[in-house]
């Protein structure tokens, strides 16, 4: 940790010694194998973020190349929370869509051919309780990329259920995949556009953006070797689903470095607002990260997971109950404790070259930890 990193992490009121400590945890991890590299931001709600602080690889084939901490990552589901989450609560707060609606009233194929899938309302696909499943191969037998996201919608709207609308979480690709279609048929514009619109542009969050260009492709950390493209992917979305329906999607596709991340992150915690910005309403903020699902089990708000009492929370041992988050199969992981003013996010492509590597499943907690732990 350097001088300057240092005196930022003492005027955000951490212990730099300790918050040293949780640097070490992820330097550990690179070292070890158990990750390429990563990028780390961690900050209050206010004031200047720490970091970012970048370490290892983040190339390791065809050669390795030492990790940015201008990195982008291909952020895998926290794309749910940074784009399709918070769109929704925009069309929401402009009473173009409703929480309690059911989906088939803006997809009316949706409805077709199952009753209970005219049950499944907008609120059932944000907590993951509309009973579809996890996840499916939309993309199979489709060919190449063009031309086959009408095949894979009109499969998506054929799914049958798995349960009862609002009786079971079961955290859904699908649903969000749903969601997505269903703002896009409301506005009449592609999410990505939504979401740079809303979002991104007044947050000042410049490096955050669906496919992102050949000029950023060298700040596109890889992913893992993918054999339908055969190709190790890099600048392009590692999700199957989402890269088969053009790049763009309600479940994945989101680009971002961790001080754009840092920057999202700390208008949830200023209740809707950055630095006199303000992007959603206090009221929706408060809606999304209230419990809405603890009777079926597993606590979530919309769109977030909720650390609550669960034992095996990402989120670790230390932040407290209050606190919300969410991870992306790729590596990556944003969460924010509002009791405790503080955000961390942990960016890594724990998947180049190959996703058998499962290590990241003690990392996060580790370091939430360690985080937490540094707290003055």
């Amino acid at each position: 940790m350097d001088d300057i990193v240092r005196e930022r992490a003492a005027q955000a009121g951490f212990d730099p010694d300790r918050l040293q400590v949780a640097l070490e945890r992820v330097a550990e991890a690179a070292a070890d194998g158990c990750i390429p590299g990563a990028v780390l931001v961690v900050g209050r709600g206010r004031g200047e973020p720490v970091g970012p602080v970048a370490v290892g690889s983040m190339a390791l084939l065809p050669q390795r190349e030492p990790m940015r901490t201008d990195a982008l990552f291909d952020m895998a589901s926290v794309t749910k929370v940074m784009a399709t989450a918070v769109v929704a609560m925009r069309l929401v707060e402009e009473g173009r869509m409703s929480l309690g609606a059911p989906v088939s009233r803006y997809l009316p194929e949706f409805a077709q051919g199952e009753e209970a899938r005219g049950r499944v309302r907008v609120v059932h696909l944000l907590t993951h309780t509309s009973g579809l499943p996890a996840w499916h191969a939309l993309y199979e037998g489709c060919g190449g990329p063009e031309g086959c996201r009408p095949r894979m919608e009109q499969r998506l709207m054929s799914l049958p259920l798995e349960a009862a609308p609002g009786q079971r979480v079961t955290y859904s690709c699908m649903g969000f995949i749903l969601l997505g279609l269903a703002m896009e048929r409301i506005t009449g514009q592609g999410l990505d556009q939504l979401a740079a619109r809303w979002v991104y542009e007044p947050l000042g969050m410049t490096a955050t953006t669906y496919r992102p260009g050949p000029a950023l492709r060298d700040r596109c950390a890889p992913t893992e070797y993918c054999p339908i493209r055969r190709r190790i992917v890099r600048g392009e979305v590692h999700d199957e689903n989402a890269y088969f329906l053009g790049g763009v999607s309600g479940n994945a596709g989101l680009f971002s470095t961790a001080l754009d991340t840092a920057r999202f992150a700390q208008m949830m915690l200023g209740r809707g607002r950055r630095e006199g910005v303000r992007v959603l309403s206090e009221a929706a903020v408060e809606a999304m990260i209230q419990d809405h699902t603890s009777r079926n089990g597993e606590p979530r708000g919309l769109g977030w997971a909720l650390r609550g009492d669960n034992p095996d929370s990402s989120a670790g041992d230390l932040l407290s109950p209050r606190a919300y988050g969410h991870t992306g199969f790729t590596g990556t992981s944003l969460w924010i404790d509002p009791d405790r003013d503080l955000y961390c996010v942990l960016l890594t492509n724990r998947v180049h070259p190959t996703r058998q590597n499962e290590a990241i499943l003690q990392l996060r907690p580790a370091f939430h930890n360690a985080v937490a732990a540094a707290l003055a």
